[in-house]
């Protein structure tokens, strides 16, 4: 698995390349929207971003940043209704909370359920 200080230096060095010149890691601090400082403990290990960082991160490139932190990628579907969420009218925001908060007791009872034994005769 690649360490999140080679995800960025990858990046960097691809970046670099599009554009078909060198370019200073100011300009690519600059290109992504965090100081050069920041991005050089990034690329030299010894600082990993924080949640607002890592968001930005994933939109300029892409999911594998979370493989790279070693954290679970984002559930694409709650994402969407994240964006969404605010132009959902009030009634059915409950209506959606009400099914997930019954899914989620009916699976917690199921886990400590105790499993059926088959009796056997003989």
């Amino acid at each position: 698995m690649i360490t999140f200080a080679d995800f960025m230096n990858k990046n960097f060095v691809e970046w670099q390349a599009k554009l078909g010149k060198r370019k200073t890691l100011e300009e690519f601090a600059s290109f992504i929207g965090v100081s050069r400082p920041l991005l050089s403990m990034w690329m030299n290990g010894t600082h990993t971003p924080g949640n607002d960082n890592i968001k930005l991160l994933s939109d300029i490139f892409g999911q594998e940043i979370y493989d790279s932190l070693n954290r679970p990628r984002p559930n694409p579907l709650l994402q969407k209704l994240s964006t969404i969420w605010e132009n959902v009218p009030p009634e059915k925001q409950q209506q959606l909370v009400q099914q997930a908060e019954a899914y989620e007791i009916k699976n917690e009872r199921s886990k400590k359920a105790p499993a059926k034994r088959k009796t056997t005769t003989n």
